[in-house]
């Protein structure tokens, strides 16, 4: 005992030298975390729009999952995988099952809750609910979204994850800019609510009741595309109770802070592009600290020995049983050849900014006024959502440049409201549009509402204000979707003006009766300038100037 007792007074002895050494010479000392810290793992994928493959057929799914599960297994009981929204429309083999492979997929990740999206309504949140999420292993959560009718929310607000005896609590939320760019039919009957009041709302009620030990706001809502600004960074500086933040929704990568509370606020890249792996360290006394998160050393897309697209790439086979099961009960609808494009790459890239037309936008907004036999057609960019590549056009392709079943709507216009819908698509905040029949110059700098200078039809011939012309157009924007509440007002609130022909399967018919079995182009791929900004255009400046 007695030595024992002089042993320790030795190594005391020893400690107490060492430390005041490194005080004196400047010596680093290596500290380490109490022993009863908790180290956790929050994995988040977020806008991953039913990418089980890439365009190119690579396992994007099955590497994701092998990553994730590198992850879990490190760390397995303080792991918890979360999901941003938008998971599953966005590709054939989605769309087509109604995001059910995709729910697999993450029910077989071991996903536990995610936000809601505004894409979940692009087949009507009952599909969500009913169909996509039946045997689901995660839940939904939204404190913003409630039911008109009863007024109360559809969804719960929260759910609490218990990790190694640590309670953590996942508040759901959904942007409030959802009802502008969703087919009003599909939101009607619900109400956006304050995002930042509701999460507050809920974190108080959490804090005050002692529910848990560590809350987190999952919201489908992104930033300015420069870390720093945005929705996103908004709530973030008025929230209260809440320890980190995590979005979705502009498909940008996100590591940052709130610049007056602190909070962290991060966003996972999208498409299975990658995740975000955010750790945490929890105290015996409640303290919590966010790490820096890892992007890179997780990102799938890269051409590696690891990513989707290497020669051999490493994948986790439950997952791709998963996506091979659902790829082949598709097969027979998605890989009919129907066109083919030899020359390059088809892009909805526009020629002028801020507003232009693009090659796919003028061949879309064709095709949607030819299938009706229309003057003038229109198309929605955010329709169009892959440019499309050299080589076989399939029908999987065209499911894939435009996943949303939108129909045809037909009606008529005066040149007065074509010109009301034309300053609405340029406006500050505008969405654009792409056109067909018609070309139109707009002045960027002039004042929004006023920038529309010249509306001819597309040969260069007047259009007189006393013209009546026929219009069609997807029913998304015909009902008002992006703002374009002229066209709800001209006709789009009409149903009998729905013609019920798909826009997609008008492009999937177009293909296969131009198809040019000597392997030219299907698609017109030529430079069409039908939107001019005149502010950017010299010759049009001297030539008013003279």
């Amino acid at each position: 005992m007695k030595k024992a007792s002089q042993l320790k007074k030795i190594i005391s002895f020893f400690t107490s030298f060492t430390l005041i050494l490194a005080l004196v010479i400047n010596f680093p000392v290596i500290v380490h975390a109490d022993v009863n810290d908790k180290t956790f793992n929050i994995i988040e994928i977020t806008d991953f729009h039913g990418a089980l493959n890439d365009a190119s057929g690579n396992p994007v799914a099955g590497v994701l999952a092998d990553r994730i599960d590198t992850v879990k297994r490190n760390n397995p009981s303080r792991t918890l995988i979360l999901g941003g929204g938008d998971l599953y429309q966005g590709s054939a083999t989605s769309n087509i099952m109604k995001g059910a492979p995709v729910q697999e997929v993450m029910s077989e990740i071991g996903m536990e809750v995610t936000a809601l999206g505004n894409h979940e309504f692009d087949w009507g949140l009952n599909t969500i609910i009913d169909t996509t999420m039946k045997g689901a292993k995660y839940s939904i959560v939204c404190s913003n979204l409630y039911d008109k009718k009863d007024g109360k929310r559809v969804f719960d607000p929260y759910k609490i994850i218990e990790k190694d005896g640590v309670r953590i609590a996942i508040i759901g939320g959904i942007s409030t800019e959802t009802p502008t760019i969703v087919l009003p039919e599909y939101v009607k009957d619900y109400e956006f609510r304050n995002l930042t009041d509701e999460i507050n709302s809920v974190a108080k009620e959490i804090k005050d009741s002692k529910l848990a030990d560590v809350t987190i706001a999952l919201v489908h809502e992104g930033d300015n595309s420069d870390n720093v600004t945005g929705p996103i960074f908004d709530m973030a500086n008025n929230l209260k109770n809440v320890d980190a933040v995590f979005g979705g929704h502009t498909h940008t990568k996100v590591c940052g802070s709130a610049s007056m509370t602190k909070i962290p606020v991060y966003i996972a890249n999208s498409y299975g592009k990658g995740y975000i792996n955010a750790k945490f360290t929890i105290t015996d006394n409640k303290k919590i600290k966010f790490e820096t998160p890892t992007y890179d050393n997780n990102y799938v897309a890269l051409d590696n020995e690891n990513g989707y697209k290497a020669k051999d790439p490493i994948t986790y086979y439950k997952v791709d049983k998963i996506v091979d099961n659902a790829n082949e009960k598709v097969a027979p609808e998605t890989n009919e050849v129907i066109g083919y494009n030899t020359e390059k790459d088809l892009t909805r890239n526009r020629n002028v900014e801020p507003y232009g037309s693009s090659v796919l936008g003028n061949w879309a907004s064709d095709i949607t006024r030819l299938a009706v036999k229309a003057d003038v057609g229109f198309q929605n960019n955010g329709g169009l959502r892959i440019d499309i590549p050299k080589g076989e056009i399939t029908t999987g392709t065209m499911w894939k440049f435009m996943p949303f079943d939108n129909t045809i709507y037909k009606f008529n216009m005066t040149k007065a409201q074509i010109k009301e819908v034309l300053e609405a698509a340029v406006k500050d905040g505008g969405k654009g549009i792409q056109v067909s029949g018609i070309k139109f110059t707009y002045d960027s700098t002039s004042p929004s509402g006023n920038r529309v200078k010249e509306i001819t039809r597309e040969d260069g011939r007047e259009i007189s204000d006393s013209e009546i012309l026929s219009v069609a157009a997807p029913d998304f924007i015909a009902t008002g979707g992006d703002g374009f509440q002229t066209f709800y007002n001209a006709g789009g609130n009409n149903p009998s003006n729905d013609t019920h022909i798909v826009v997609r399967d008008a492009f999937i018919e177009w293909c296969r009766e131009n198809k040019d079995k000597n392997g030219e182009n299907t698609i017109a791929n030529k430079e069409v300038s039908r939107i001019i900004n005149i502010s950017n255009n010299l010759v049009f400046q001297e030539k008013k100037a003279a």
